[in-house]
């Protein structure tokens, strides 16, 4: 302080003089702990010196106050569970339904085609069910009453493993279904002289072939009763649940269309008709409101905040790194759920029947006080009129507000195997010439898979051939022309509109010769299904708003998937999907060329 107070008298000009002649010395001093012992265990314990100053910050924060929130110790529901117990695929008429069969399946499944391949697998197996001497004996007539059609190398053109098969196979080997169509009128003995000591014997082997072919494949009973819309790209199906004597409750899927079912694709009908089915012995069975206990159960998730003073929280979620915007409400939410709410919110174990509506009628929660609560829904009273807090409710389909608070669990499959796609069909706008197209990127082959429908395709344009003699230097081209595997949609008007358009399924010409043309057809599935009107065909509509300016894409593939009653169920489904945006087919007329 001398030594300070002497540089402040001194004069300004002499200041920093002065004071560069006194010495001075930096030094830096570093603390570290020594521990006296080895031993943390003390030091783990975190003990409470002053245990006062803890309570009176309680106090200070209000930590003291009552709020009568006692912890849940008994819960006590009464539910209403009626059996969902029929379906109707579209319009047709309904059919019982339980949980023996997946639903996913009894709504896509669809004829199984008969390819070359799946011609000879079934006379194969057909066959490998005769003994020795019945196939030496019968596999002439077999051959001739069964022959697989010769001289139809045309109808694989394109097909490189489908041609092969059908050379290696057409002189050799029987068709399938030629077999099974004979069995199905009851004519095979008619088409194939039996001996008569053989009959039982042949009369086994059909059985054996029939249940076989039932077992192979998951396919409709009636080949005319599909859920599939061909204007919607997507299936459409009903059920319904006996709710009283006289009345049902009936839930519409109307664009089920992404392979797997679930709750929010049901829409609740109010003012639907009753399902009918066709079954006289069967008896609506009707479930009884019984109250259940339970014992709530904390929640708990992954990267909860943890009560315990020393509990180290896992890692799975970081809170800390949650980069929210302030439009980001959703994300802020789950932040103050994870973070100040967590421990607020229990879990009342309930095991609900696959198949079935539930209804909670009435939910009663007891705490360590005593006090009973009645839980009433979120959306109760003036609240249901907007909708502030809603979660699993089926909506209305024709009418807004007032939403169904049953809860529908169907028999859904959780996971199947899905083959590579035996057909694929993309849905794409070309505003360029004002039409869509249907491009079959994979179209079925002779061996049961699908091919690349681009290399199968014939991608040889229409140009007109020059004039003997002429020195034209330009020629006129009326139109060109797009690969096979292109097939046009052209927009036309809606019946008593002038404005709503929807596309319908046209077909473009194919010249080979100078004055010789033919039509080209698809030659997948999906766009060759025209729907009857008597006995002529409807033409193929397609909705103008299932084909987005994204496109869709709409694929076919084999499913197979075990049940949990054991049994293994393989069918075809149908699944869309997002297209790729818009396309370009560079179709155009009235175009002046080079004769070059």
């Amino acid at each position: 302080m001398e030594v300070l107070s002497a540089i402040m008298v001194l004069p300004e000009k002499n200041l920093l003089k002065e004071a560069y002649r006194i010495p001075s010395i930096t030094a830096y001093n570093r603390m570290e702990p020594r521990p006296r012992s080895e031993n943390f265990e003390r030091s783990l314990r975190a003990e409470v010196r002053d245990p006062l100053w803890f309570l009176t910050r309680q106090w200070e924060m209000g930590e003291f106050e009552s709020e009568d929130a006692g912890s849940a110790i008994d819960a006590r529901l009464i539910t209403k569970q009626i059996h969902v117990d029929r379906v109707a695929l579209r319009d047709n008429k309904g059919i019982l339904y339980d949980e023996m069969v997946p639903m996913e399946m009894l709504v896509e499944r669809e004829t199984v085609p008969f390819t070359l391949a799946f011609k000879i697998q079934a006379s194969q197996y057909f066959l490998l069910l005769h003994s020795n001497a019945l196939k030496t004996k019968y596999f002439q007539k077999y051959l001739t009453a069964f022959p697989i059609d010769p001289n139809k190398e045309a109808d694989f053109r394109g097909q490189v493993d489908g041609l092969n098969l059908y050379t290696s196979t057409v002189k050799r080997c029987l068709d399938g279904k030629k077999i099974y169509d004979e069995i199905l009128a009851n004519t095979f003995k008619t088409k194939v002289p039996i001996d008569g000591g053989d009959v039982g014997d042949i009369d086994k082997i059909i059985t054996k072939f029939l249940d076989w072919f039932k077992r192979q494949y998951s396919q409709p009973t009636n080949a005319d009763t599909k859920a599939w819309i061909p204007e919607q790209l997507s299936y459409n199906f009903s059920v319904a649940a006996p709710n009283t004597e006289q009345s049902q409750i009936v839930l519409r899927a109307e664009h089920y269309h992404q392979g797997t079912v679930d709750w929010y694709d049901f829409d609740e009908e109010l003012r639907a008709k009753p399902i009918p089915i066709e079954d006289d012995g069967y008896v609506v069975k009707f479930d009884e409101e019984i109250p259940i206990s339970f014992i709530p159960a904390a929640t708990s998730f992954k990267g909860m905040p943890n009560p315990r003073f020393w509990e180290m929280e896992e890692k799975m979620i970081n809170f800390g790194k949650l980069n929210a915007k302030t439009t980001d409400h959703l994300l802020l939410l789950f932040a103050e759920f994870g973070l100040v709410y967590g421990n607020d919110w229990f879990i009342v174990p309930y095991e609900m029947p696959v198949n079935s509506l539930c209804e909670i009628k009435g939910f009663v929660v007891t705490d360590v006080f005593g006090e009973r609560t009645l839980i009433q829904a979120a959306n109760e009273g003036a609240d249901n009129d907007w909708q502030r807090w809603s979660m699993f409710n089926l909506s209305n389909k024709d009418q807004i507000g007032n939403y169904n608070r049953q809860f529908y669990l169907p028999a859904t499959l959780t996971q199947s195997m899905e083959s590579d796609p035996i057909e694929q069909v993309n849905f794409t706008r070309d505003e360029m010439v004002n039409m869509a197209w249907g491009i079959e990127d994979i179209i079925p082959d002779a061996t049961s898979k699908g091919i690349n429908g681009h290399d199968a395709a014939d991608k040889t344009g229409v140009i007109p051939e020059a004039v003997a003699g002429s020195d034209a230097k330009i020629r006129y081209v009326l139109g060109t022309t797009v690969p096979e595997n292109w097939i046009p949609f052209l927009p036309v008007q809606l019946p008593g509109s002038n404005q709503d358009i929807r596309f319908q399924l046209a077909m473009m010409p194919k010249i080979d010769k100078p004055g010789e043309f033919e039509f080209v057809k698809a030659k997948g599935v999906l766009l060759n299904e025209r729907e009857k009107d008597g006995a002529n065909n409807k033409p193929y509509f397609i909705n103008e708003e299932e084909i987005p300016y994204s496109g869709a894409i709409v694929t076919r593939s084999y499913q197979r998937a075990r049940w949990y009653n054991g049994k293994t169920y393989v069918w075809i489904s149908r699944r869309r999907e997002t297209g790729m945006g818009e396309g370009s087919s560079r179709l155009a007329f009235d175009q002046i060329g080079s004769t070059k």
